[in-house]
């Protein structure tokens, strides 16, 4: 990672958005449409609901890889899922061991595959803390990394992050961010306001491009307290459409 002041700049576009990617966004759009239609007038289940009982009917009790292949053969055969996804989440994973992170902080559980491939890969004097802000979501994730055999090593917080996050008293050296996308610098900043994050820590952001979070890079490439690098992938669960993630490292001594 760079760290020379005078090769910060502000970010741009890293991908660009072609003719396919285009197409993928709108097809992504009409599925979230005929869901929330079907959902609204009871034809269905809602997804989230689908792949929980898939997960219990199915899952190795124990076994998180057989959780993570559930969910994920749900979002590229049925519908989009909101996960970090199989190419992204590798990312997190290696990211998590590349680090040796001990205190890991997730800000947006959804179904909880994020948390199980953060937790499949820590080791006994590792933990994670989660922070969800739906009730429902956070009762399916919880259910989901127990299957997974993995809750001895987690705590999940309900609530908004902007309330929880002052109230937090541990600092962390590995932040996950894949929440609202309009609370990523926002709780960034808190999270230093409150002196939380150590010295080194790693922070991995989810979704940079697809959401095209100009903010939140410019901050962390521009400013002196991070080294930042981009890692351009696919979005979750497609083969056309560009994403990304943002790895910054953090310096508490600036």
């Amino acid at each position: 990672m760079k760290n020379n002041q005078s090769e910060r700049k502000k970010s741009s576009m890293p991908l660009r958005i072609t003719r396919k990617s285009f197409l993928g966004v709108l097809s992504l759009i009409f599925q979230e449409f005929m869901e929330s239609l079907f959902t609204k007038f009871k034809l269905k289940k809602p997804k989230e609901e689908e792949v929980l009982s898939i997960v219990r009917l199915k899952a190795e009790p124990n076994n998180p890889n057989s959780v993570l292949k559930i969910i994920d053969n749900y979002a590229y055969k049925k519908t989009f899922l909101m996960n970090i996804g199989e190419e992204k989440g590798l990312l997190l994973e290696n990211a998590i061991n590349e680090s040796a992170a001990n205190n890991i902080l997730e800000l947006g559980v959804y179904l909880g595959y994020s948390t199980i491939r953060i937790l499949k890969n820590l080791n006994d004097n590792s933990k994670l803390t989660s922070i969800e802000s739906n009730n429902r979501f956070a009762e399916i994730a919880s259910e989901n990394i127990n299957i997974a055999g993995l809750s001895n090593k987690h705590k999940l917080i309900i609530g908004k992050s902007n309330e929880v996050i002052p109230n937090l008293s541990e600092k962390y050296d590995f932040i996950f961010i894949d929440h609202w996308k309009d609370l990523y610098l926002k709780d960034l900043k808190t999270l230093e306001e409150n002196d939380l994050i150590e010295d080194k820590a790693w922070i991995f952001a989810d979704n940079v491009i697809l959401f095209n979070l100009e903010d939140y890079l410019d901050y962390v490439r521009l400013s002196p307290k991070y080294t930042s690098k981009f890692i351009p992938a696919k979005r979750e669960y497609s083969k056309s459409h560009p994403d990304g993630v943002e790895i910054s490292i953090f310096n508490n001594e600036i």
